[in-house]
C-alpha cells in the first residue's frame, strides 16, 4: 500500500508569508497613458465613467484573491515534496561465501565415468556436468572458482553472476594449469581469497583424483590454518582408490582435511556416485541470504503544481470571457499628472504566477494553450484597444497623452514566465538514473583491452602492453573495492574476469596478459564491448575503459551498430605516442562514440579516468531503472514569482469596452 508524505513538512510554516507581503511591500503605483480631449467630461459620460487623476492601485475581487491563494497553497504543498512511499522491495544478500576447487591435473582426462546417456567420458566432463547442475542450485550465492594442477589460480573470483562462473568452468581444460596436482597450494590459495571475503561463513568443496605431489605449503598444514579462519573445507575425491604413483588417491590427506576444519570427506567413482555427492553437500550447504529491504519514494510534487497551473489558466480565461463595467480602482492624487487627465478604463483580474528528457512529456503540450491565452491577455491590456471602433485610428496616436513607463516585464511577463517555468517543472526535467539502494557508492568499470603482437612495441617503454597493465594497476588501486570486469581481445573475445571488488585479481590477470595466451590474432573490438556490455548490466551499470592501440578498419560498422544499441560511456586509453599513428585511432574510435583520454608520464590520466568511472551512470539492477525528477528544484523559484502577486496593484488589468458602450 502507498503512503504519502513531506519530505520537507516545514516547508508549510512558509504558507503565512503573503501577509507580510501584503502588509509590508509599498503598492505597486504605475502611471498609465490616457486619452488627452478637450471634451473629456461628454466623453466621459458617453462611455459612463468618470475620470480619475495619478497613478492607480488596482484592488483585486474576492475570486482573484480565492485563486492566488489556493495556488500559494499548492507551490507550498509542492515544496514540501510530496513523496509517495511504493511497498518494499526486499533484497537478498549472501551471508555465505561458496569456494569451488577444481583438479585439472593430467589424470583428470581418464575417461571412466558415465554421462547421463550412459557413455563413457573423462573425468573433468563428468565434473563439469555435475557442477553446473550444482552451480544453477545456487542462484543468490556468492560463488568463486579455483582450478589447480602444478599450480593453482583464481579462475573467477567471490560473484552472483554464477553465469560466468559456469562459463569460465566450461572453459577449463586438464592440464591448462600443469599436469600435477598441487592440493595443498590449492587450499592456500583459498585462504588468501577467503581472506578478502566479508562475510562470516566461509565453505571450501575441494575436488581431486590424486595425491599432492607439487605443493610448496603441505594440505594438513593449509587446513589448520583454515580451521583457525573459520573456513569449513569439504573434500570430494574421484577415480580409482587402488590406483598408484602419481595418479593415486591419498583419501588419507582428504579424510583428515576435512574432519580437521568440520567438513565431510567423500568418493565417486562414477558419474552417479558424483551427482548423488553434490546433491548430499547441496542440502548440507544449504542456500543462506539476509534479507534487506527497501521502499522506494516516487516524487508527485508535479501534482499540487499541476492543480495550481489549471486554476490560474481557467481564472485567467473567465477574465476573457466577461467584461466588468465597474473597475474597483484607490486614486492617488499625490501621483497627479498636472498637464494632462487620464481616464482608465479597466477591468482587474489576477493570476497565478504559475505560473533534457522530460518523464512526463506529454505536459509539454500544455505550453501550446499557455502561449495561446496569454498572447490573449497581451491583446486585451493593450490600453489603446478600449477606444479602437470609437475614435478614428488615424486621431488615435495624436489623442494619446501621458508618459508610458518603460517597464518591459510586468505583471503579464511575469505570467507568461511562471506559466512556462510551471509546465516544464511539471513535465519532469531529468538527466541522471536514481541509484539503487542496493547499488555500490562507486560504478562498476569494464576494462576492455586489446592483446596483440602490436602492443609489445616498445615505442613507450617498457612496452605498450606492460603500460598499459601499469595504468590498470593504478586505476585499481585508486577505485579501492569498486567492481571492475576485464575483457581481452584479438581475434576472439574472452572475459578474463567478471565483474568483481577484488582488485587484486583483476591486477594480475591484466599483469598476465601477452599475445601468447590469444588463440588468434586480428581484432573483434565490437564484440569485446558487447562483453563488456554484459559484465556491466550484471554489476548494475557502469562505464567502459577502452584500452588499444589501433582499430581495424572493418570493424567500423560494427562499432557503430554497437554504439547505436548502447548507451553506455567509453573512454579510450590510447597507449601512443603523438602521432599519426595516434590521429588514426582518434579517428576510428568515433564509430565507437569514445571519448579519448591521452596517455601521460604522470597519472593525470588515470585520475581523470577513475574520477569519470565513479561517477557514471549506474542503472537500479535487478529493480525498474528511475529518473532522478529535477523539476522539484523550480518550485522555490515559482514560490518566489508568486509571492510578488500578493503585493497590492501588481496585477493583470483587462481592459475591455463592451459592444454597448461602443454603441453608446
Amino acid at each position: 500500500m502507498n503512503n504519502l508524505t513531506l519530505v520537507h513538512a516545514w516547508v508549510l510554516l512558509l504558507l503565512p508569508l503573503p501577509l507580510l507581503i501584503w502588509w509590508l511591500v509599498p503598492p505597486y503605483r504605475m502611471p498609465r497613458r490616457g486619452l488627452v480631449v478637450p471634451f473629456l467630461p461628454r466623453l466621459a459620460a458617453l462611455v459612463g465613467h468618470e475620470p480619475d487623476r495619478g497613478a492607480t492601485v488596482t484592488q483585486g475581487s474576492f475570486l482573484r484573491w480565492l485563486t492566488i491563494s489556493f495556488c500559494w497553497f499548492c507551490v507550498i504543498l509542492a515544496a514540501a515534496r510530496p513523496q509517495l512511499i511504493e511497498p518494499p522491495i526486499n533484497k537478498e544478500i549472501p551471508v555465505r561465501d561458496l569456494l569451488l576447487a577444481v583438479d585439472l591435473s593430467g589424470s583428470m582426462e581418464t575417461q571412466d565415468f558415465k554421462d547421463p546417456q550412459g557413455k563413457e567420458v573423462d573425468r573433468l566432463s563428468a565434473v563439469k556436468t555435475v557442477l553446473d547442475d550444482f552451480l544453477a542450485k545456487r542462484q543468490g550465492d556468492r560463488v568463486g572458482l579455483i582450478l589447480f594442477g602444478s599450480a593453482a589460480f583464481v579462475q573467477a573470483p567471490f560473484t552472483e553472476d554464477l553465469e560466468v562462473c559456469r562459463q569460465l568452468l566450461e572453459e577449463a581444460r586438464v592440464r591448462m594449469a600443469g599436469p600435477q596436482t598441487a592440493f595443498g597450494d590449492a587450499l592456500g590459495l583459498a585462504i588468501n581469497v577467503f581472506d578478502r571475503s566479508t562475510v562470516s561463513e566461509r565453505v571450501l568443496i575441494a575436488l581431486t583424483d590424486g595425491n599432492d605431489t607439487n605443493s610448496q605449503v603441505p594440505p594438513d598444514k593449509a587446513a589448520r590454518i583454515a580451521k583457525d579462519k573459520g573456513i569449513v573445507i569439504h573434500t570430494v575425491a574421484v577415480g580409482d582408490p587402488r590406483s598408484v604413483g602419481e595418479d593415486a588417491l591419498d583419501e588419507t590427506t582428504l579424510k583428515r582435511v576435512a574432519s580437521s576444519t568440520g567438513g565431510i570427506y567423500s568418493h565417486a567413482s562414477d558419474g552417479k556416485e558424483l551427482q548423488a555427492i553434490y546433491d548430499q553437500l547441496d542440502k548440507i550447504e544449504t542456500r543462506k541470504v539476509e534479507t534487506v529491504s527497501h521502499r522506494p519514494r516516487r516524487d508527485v510534487y508535479w501534482w499540487p503544481l499541476a492543480a495550481g497551473l489549471l486554476a490560474s489558466m481557467l481564472y485567467m480565461s473567465t477574465g476573457l470571457l466577461f467584461t466588468r463595467r465597474t473597475p474597483q480602482e484607490t486614486s492617488h492624487p499625490k501621483a497627479h499628472r498636472p498637464s494632462s487627465a487620464t481616464l482608465n478604463s479597466a477591468a482587474s483580474a489576477g493570476l497565478l504566477p504559475f505560473a533534457f528528457h522530460f518523464i512526463r512529456p506529454e505536459w509539454l503540450l500544455a505550453l501550446i494553450p499557455a502561449a495561446l491565452l496569454w498572447w490573449l491577455l497581451h491583446r486585451q491590456t493593450e490600453t489603446q484597444r478600449a477606444w479602437r471602433g470609437i475614435i478614428a485610428p488615424q486621431l488615435l496616436d495624436h489623442l494619446w497623452g501621458g508618459e508610458q513607463k518603460a517597464s518591459r516585464f510586468g505583471p503579464l511577463e511575469w505570467v507568461g514566465l511562471s506559466w512556462m517555468i510551471s509546465i516544464l517543472a511539471i513535465a519532469g526535467p531529468t538527466w541522471k538514473h536514481v541509484p539503487s539502494p542496493f547499488a555500490d557508492d562507486t560504478a562498476a568499470l569494464a576494462v576492455v583491452v586489446k592483446v596483440s603482437p602490436s602492443m609489445e612495441t616498445e615505442d613507450i617503454q617498457p612496452s605498450r602492453q606492460e603500460r598499459a597493465a601499469q595504468k590498470i594497476h593504478d586505476l585499481l588501486t585508486i577505485r579501492g573495492n569498486a567492481k571492475t570486469s576485464l575483457i581481452a581481445y584479438s581475434g576472439t573475445a574472452h572475459v578474463v574476469m567478471p565483474a568483481t571488488g577484488d582488485a587484486g585479481i583483476i591486477d594480475s590477470f591484466s599483469q598476465a596478459l601477452t599475445p601468447k595466451v590469444m588463440p588468434l590474432d586480428g581484432d573483434v573490438a565490437a564484440q569485446a564491448l558487447r562483453l563488456a556490455d554484459g559484465t556491466l548490466d550484471k554489476a548494475g551499470g557502469g562505464s567502459i575503459l577502452w584500452i588499444t592501440d589501433s582499430i581495424a578498419p572493418e570493424q567500423a560498422q560494427a562499432l557503430s551498430q554497437w554504439r547505436n544499441a548502447s548507451n553506455t560511456d567509453v573512454r579510450l586509453l590510447p597507449p601512443l605516442l603523438p602521432g599519426e599513428e595516434l590521429d588514426t585511432l582518434k579517428t576510428s574510435a568515433r564509430a565507437a562514440g569514445a571519448r579519448v583520454v591521452p596517455l601521460t608520464a604522470d597519472d593525470s590520466d588515470v585520475q581523470t579516468l577513475a574520477s569519470a568511472a565513479k561517477f557514471a551512470d549506474v542503472r537500479g539492477g535487478e529493480n525498474e531503472t528511475r529518473w532522478a525528477e529535477s523539476g522539484y528544484w523550480l518550485t522555490p523559484v515559482l514560490a518566489l514569482m508568486l509571492l510578488a502577486f500578493f503585493r497590492r496593484g501588481w496585477m493583470v488589468s483587462l481592459e475591455r469596452v463592451s459592444n454597448e458602450q461602443r454603441n453608446s
